[in-house]
Formats: structure tokens, sequence, C-alpha cells
């Protein structure tokens, strides 16, 4: 899980992109908050390196979490057998709230696809063999046996207890 968080190549699970929703949030806000923190505090004391150095943490941590949330959309759309090009329907209001909801809840395709292997290690479905039919007689009269048991070949070595019959 989280192999490659940053990287565009490759297929994630359901889960893994749920999660990535929730931790990318909390780490984003965290830096979000530090920078904003900074930012004032820096403000505040009337120093301007301060205030400038809060706005970097804050563009830094805004760049990182949108990599990092750009990266996992287009793996899961990967996984489900999309172009990363439509993570930008996240983009339109409304839409991109109902096309991230499809994104979390739809299942994946089943087996390799163009973006890669399947991370569930599921093979597609393949076609059973015919069917073999097979009549059972259940009934208790007598099977009638075309060639007697007489005429079959003999085994090749009798059974220890006919030889020890015929030695007494």
């Amino acid at each position: 899980m989280f192999k490659a968080p940053f990287s565009f190549d490759g297929r994630i699970r359901r889960i893994e992109y749920f999660l990535s929703g929730i931790i990318g949030g909390v780490v984003s806000s965290i830096a979000w908050a530090l920078g904003v923190g900074t930012f004032v505090l820096g403000a505040a004391s009337g120093s301007a390196g301060g205030s400038v150095f809060g706005l970097l943490i804050g563009l830094a941590a805004m760049i990182a979490s949108i990599w990092f949330s750009l990266a996992q959309g287009v793996k899961r759309l990967h996984d489900l057998n999309k172009s990363g090009w439509l993570i930008l329907l996240c983009c339109v209001p409304i839409v991109g709230w109902i096309f991230a909801l499809y994104m979390l809840f739809a299942d994946g395709t089943v087996g390799p696809n163009p973006y890669g292997a399947d991370p569930k290690n599921r093979m597609p479905y393949q076609a059973q063999p015919a069917s073999v039919n097979v009549t059972v007689n259940v009934s208790r009269e007598e099977v009638k046996v075309d060639k007697p048991v007489e005429d079959a070949p003999a085994p090749a070595e009798a059974p220890a207890e006919e030889n020890k019959e015929k030695a007494e």
C-alpha cells in the first residue's frame, strides 16, 4: 500500500484511494495551519521574514497536497481502466463530487489492464470446460455386462492370500 504515492503510474484499490484522501487532507490541513500560524505570528511581530516563511510553507504544502491527490486519483482511474485525464472532471463543481464518489465506490477492472496488474491479484473470468454427462445406475437390479469377467486378462501377480492357499 502507498507504493510511489506521488507517481502517476500503476493502479490502486478503493481503500488506498480512501485512505490517501484522509491522510492527504490531514497532512495538508496541518501544514496549512502551520503556514498560516507562522504568517500571522511573523506579521504580528513585525518580521517580514517570518511572514514570507509562512507563505512558503503554505505554498509548499498546497503544491505537495495537490500533486499527491492528482497522482492518487489518476491511479484510481487507471484501476477503473479509464484515462487519467478524467481527473480534471473533479475540478467541475458538483460534477467533481459525484465523480469522486464514483471513483471511491466503483469496483476496479478484474485482471490486468493497460495500466498495470490488478492490485487485488484477481484473474479475469475464464469459461469452464464443457460439462460431461454421467449416468449413474442406482437401482438394485443386476447390471448386465457385455463381456464376462472370466474373459478379462489375468493380473500379472496373484494376491498373497491365493499364493498361501496354493502352497498348503
